[in-house]
């Protein structure tokens, strides 16, 4: 699969990701705000419960006062004009439109209704037409319903027009126990806080932690609603915790959605990233395959060439000049034998663990050795390999097969990846802990973005579009493989157009 398809791939992938994660954010937006229009309403309806039943309880009790007074002096708006006290009676009949200083009585008889005055009653037809015991029975009955409707009457118009102090009209606990009730009626059992303010915004009750400063939705309802000219009371409440009750309603749900949604993000992120992982390591192993059929095809089509120089008889004796072909053959042999020994190494990466044979070591003698095998390449270059041993003590446990490769991996990088005229520095110094080799070279320099990678399998630094320098991708990576393995650390310094250094610390003492 082309790289652009799998670009294009994720693109899309993400995309649809964006519009789940945009969808799923709606959602819960939409939840909340549904949560949130749900509590408000079942906070206004219980509020609503405790104005009906508040108003309901003060009437009850107004009427049990007003049946059941305690004594007291009335003074009557009459007394108060200097005139005489008007009767209950005579204000009834006021109401209903009769003359009060004329006596009239209702009277019911089998039906029919029939009013008496004082004219009336001194009508001869009204007796006629009723018998004694019948006038003294239902007027009797008369005069007790006029007495009841007056006294209904009385006790309506003052709960009407006597309003008393606001503050006489409930008490702590009978506003809490309403509160209590109703908010448990629609579900909610959260603690509150409240207050009851009058007239004048003055505070007439509230809960000791009411606070006027509580970032809190506050919910208002107007006390006493019904009376003949409402009064401003305002009863005020909220909920310290409202805020975590709505979210305990959703959390459950809308943290699932989010961490699923987060799931699917890592190992789509994951997948993408082995894909793109195999996907770069397929080209690597693809340039690693020609790069190794063509430093495998020189020296075997050189090696071909020199033996049919040698086997051909045509050619003379003097001509076909054997030791110097035979000098070729054997140059190209070696030079095989380098190319596949490194091809080989690759299986060191499939192994869990390599089994290294760690002994005493000399580590000044293994770079000597190292040197010598590269001094003929770098003079014939016209260049130089220079060494500084100045550890005192190079005496470290390696594995020593191992080592000498990694020296010679070092000095064939630092050879390979110099243009002008090769200046080569090996140097070594103590620590306290073991030894540090360094190898320097005057080369090309490693751009900064390639530095992280130059120890990765198969990873070559590339010039331009091209690879213009011949090797396997594979010398740095055996070379951080067995340092590790020697619980030593490498690390890389170079600059463009100025060279690189190789500095590998190595302990003295290691297990086996």
């Amino acid at each position: 699969m082309k790289r652009s398809y799998i670009v294009l791939l994720a693109v899309f992938f993400f995309l649809a990701i964006s519009a789940l994660v945009i969808i799923q954010v709606r959602w819960i937006n939409s939840v909340v705000s549904a949560e949130d229009q749900e509590f408000r309403f079942g906070v206004n309806e219980a509020l609503k419960e405790v104005v009906n039943e508040l108003e309901k309880a003060e009437t009850y009790k107004r009427i049990i006062s007003e049946i059941n007074p305690e004594p007291q002096e009335v003074t009557t708006g009459d007394q108060v004009n200097g005139l005489p006290p008007q009767s209950d009676e005579s204000r009834l009949l006021e109401k209903y439109g009769f003359d009060p200083n004329i006596r009239s009585v209702v009277i019911n008889r089998a039906g029919r209704t029939y009013l008496l005055n004082s004219e009336s009653l001194e009508s001869e037809s009204f007796f006629e037409n009723t018998e004694p015991g019948e006038q003294s029975l239902t007027a009797g009955a008369t005069g007790r319903m006029t007495n009841k409707i007056i006294s209904i009457e009385n006790i309506v118009s003052r709960i009407l027009h006597e309003t008393p102090p606001l503050r006489d009209r409930f008490s702590s606990d009978e506003i809490n126990t309403l509160i209590r009730k109703s908010l448990d009626a629609v579900g909610i059992h959260l603690d509150y806080e409240c207050a009851v303010r009058g007239d004048y915004g003055g505070l007439i009750y509230r809960t000791p932690d009411y606070t006027e400063s509580s970032g809190a939705n506050k919910y208002l309802r107007q006390l006493f609603p019904n009376d003949p000219v409402p009064g401003n009371n305002i009863l005020t409440i909220y909920f310290p915790e409202e805020e975590q009750y709505k979210f305990s309603q959703i959390a459950f749900m809308a943290i699932s959605s989010m961490l699923l949604i987060l799931l699917l993000i890592l190992l789509s992120t994951g997948t993408f990233i082995v894909i793109f992982r195999q996907k770069r390591f397929s080209e690597i192993r693809s340039d690693f395959i020609n790069n190794m059929t063509h430093e495998l095809k020189t020296p075997i089509a050189t090696i071909s060439l020199a033996s049919q120089m040698l086997a051909d008889r045509t050619i003379p004796e003097d001509a076909r000049n054997p030791e110097g072909l035979t000098a070729v053959i054997n140059e190209e042999s070696n030079r095989l034998k380098v190319l596949v020994e490194k091809v080989l190494q690759t299986a060191i990466f499939e192994k869990a663990k390599l089994e290294l044979d760690k002994q005493k070591t000399d580590v000044h003698a293994i770079i000597i050795r190292a040197v010598d095998a590269f001094k003929l390449q770098v003079t014939g270059r016209g260049g130089v390999i220079s060494t500084f041993l100045d550890a005192h003590d190079p005496m470290v446990t390696a594995d020593e097969p191992n080592l000498f490769n990694v020296l010679l991996n070092l000095l064939d990088n630092a050879l390979k990846y110099t243009t002008r005229v090769p200046e080569i520095t090996v140097t070594t110094a103590g620590y306290h802990k073991g030894i540090i080799i360094t190898v320097s070279d005057n080369g090309i320099g490693i751009p900064r973005e390639h530095l992280k990678h130059i120890f990765e399998k198969f990873y070559r630094v590339p010039a331009g579009n091209t690879h213009n320098i011949k090797g396997f991708g594979l010398g740095l990576s055996y070379v951080k493989k067995i340092v590790e393995e020697h619980h030593g650390t490498i690390k890389v310094e170079s600059q463009l157009s100025k060279g690189t250094r190789i500095i590998i610390h190595l302990p003295k003492e290691q297990s086996k």
